[in-house]
């Protein structure tokens, strides 16, 4: 059975942390995996201050949720 998580921007960053530990990861291996899987060099306190500012581009979200293996959804409430 899949699981379902709702995105708000009241629990990005809650919910990231929590898939990520789901998946046996820390957000610093998340942070290495983005960084590989999509040739980028950003550091670790750059994603979780926009996880805390909740300033995180949708761009971003996929990359971490694609890094994560979880597809985002949008569905009409």
């Amino acid at each position: 059975m899949k699981q379902e998580y709702l995105l708000n921007k009241e629990n990005i960053r809650n919910l990231i942390k929590f898939l990520a530990v789901l998946e046996g990861k820390t957000l610093t291996r998340l942070k290495v995996d983005i960084n590989h899987n999509y040739n980028k060099t950003d550091s670790l306190e750059n994603l979780t201050n926009k996880l805390r500012n909740k300033t995180v581009k949708v761009t971003e979200l996929i990359e971490i949720f694609e890094t994560l293996g979880y597809e985002i959804v949008v569905r009409k409430k």
